[in-house]
């Protein structure tokens, strides 16, 4: 009996945990994701290996759907493409604010993430914006 008690408990603060993701909410309608992809290099033209970009939606709703937030691994030639947990599909059309910064765990070997200038680390500070539009959209970025 105290086994199924433990379990209980530890399902709810699972759940509970889950919904404080910046996720869509649940049963909301999402709006229709479009592609968005590009290119990280730093001043001198060298590509960015590894890290990771976000698109964080400047307003969520969007008529009667919602905007979420969305990432992408950069990989060793500094290229990114962001979708939902990991979809790659893209987020819906829309501004977003951009950050770029080095991944929690599993960077790649031989990651320069490290140097990526702190302001577009954060939300807060990043200098970075972007429109995204329906169909394809490619957003190169320059770490200056």
């Amino acid at each position: 009996m105290r086994r199924r008690t433990q379990l209980t408990a530890a399902l709810a603060l699972a759940a509970t945990l889950a919904g404080c993701s910046k996720g869509p909410p649940a049963g909301a309608p999402m709006a229709e994701p479009h592609p968005a992809h590009g290119r990280v290099t730093f001043p001198d033209g060298s590509p960015l290996r590894g890290g990771m970009v976000s698109f964080i939606p400047v307003e969520i709703k969007t008529g009667f759907s919602v905007r979420y937030e969305g990432a992408g691994l950069v990989d060793k030639d500094g290229n990114y493409k962001i979708g939902f947990n990991g979809d790659g599909k893209g987020v819906p059309a829309g501004e977003y604010k951009v950050t770029i910064k080095p991944r929690d765990y599993m960077e790649l070997k031989g990651s320069n993430s490290r140097g990526i200038p702190a302001k577009y680390r954060e939300e807060a500070t990043t200098p970075l914006t972007v429109t995204v539009n329906s169909g394809d959209n490619t957003f190169n970025f320059v770490l200056k």
